[in-house]
């Protein structure tokens, strides 16, 4: 059995995704249909606000 692993950069911790996988294989081709699924929103911050709270959702779709 295997899982999927996920780490975004060195401030932030590993991410465990949902759903366990047969193969080596089948995790990797989860894990790639994941990263084309991923969206990025850059969003403009006021200076006047020097706090910025961060909201994360994931929806893995199998």
């Amino acid at each position: 059995m295997y899982n999927i692993l996920m780490k975004i950069d060195d401030t932030l911790p590993w991410i465990e995704l949902k759903g366990t996988y047969q193969t080596q294989k089948e995790a990797r081709e989860a894990a790639q249909g994941f990263l084309n699924s991923v969206q990025i929103k850059v969003v403009e911050v006021s200076e006047r606000n020097k706090t910025v709270k961060a909201l994360t959702s994931l929806k893995i779709a199998h």
